[in-house]
């Protein structure tokens, strides 16, 4: 498989998400965070509480979102991914953390997060350039690049609905 075949299992991947319950939000860097570790430039890594990870980076050429298969393989034998050694929750269980739901509610929906290609010789450039993410009280995270606006930002985040640019699609899985 070529690297650029990565979209049916990135939604693979996104789909195992339903009904998991998530123990751990990480953004994975390498540098001191300068801003809200939401919206820093990084890696994340999802834990499920029950032993699942999800290691999931961009890809910068077409926009996409993309799931590392083998996080804890990535992490160990990845020049590229072995060098992020800092962890700093993005989520945390106290009740005045905005995206507490994300670490003590099930996720209930998963949705595939689209854009509108600029480039018509690549049509699936963002075309799963983030996650929408629902929770049992209906809660939701949208994460992802390029949320935003224009197309722009490099960074990998987590923002409220209200956050993100209103001409995105929204896609379940």
């Amino acid at each position: 498989m070529s690297i650029h075949d990565y979209l049916p299992t990135n939604q693979r991947l996104a789909r195992q998400l339903l009904g998991q319950r998530l123990r751990a939000v990480l953004r994975l860097h390498d540098h001191e965070l300068e801003d809200d570790p939401r919206v820093e430039y990084g890696i994340v890594l999802l834990l499920g509480s029950t032993g699942e990870e999800w290691l999931i980076d961009k890809e910068e050429g077409k926009g996409n979102l993309i799931f590392i298969d083998n996080p804890a393989q990535a992490m160990s034998e990845s020049p590229w991914y072995r060098g992020f050694s800092r962890r700093t929750p993005i989520a945390e269980p106290s009740s005045d953390h905005p995206l507490r739901f994300l670490v003590t509610e099930p996720i209930t929906g998963v949705e595939v997060i689209g854009r509108e290609s600029e480039d018509d010789e690549l049509p699936d450039c963002f075309a799963m350039c983030g996650l929408r993410l629902t929770t049992s009280s209906g809660s939701q995270a949208c994460f992802g690049g390029y949320l935003r606006g224009p197309v722009v930002a490099s960074e990998l985040a987590f923002l409220s609905p209200d956050e993100v640019a209103p001409d995105l699609c929204f896609t379940p899985l």
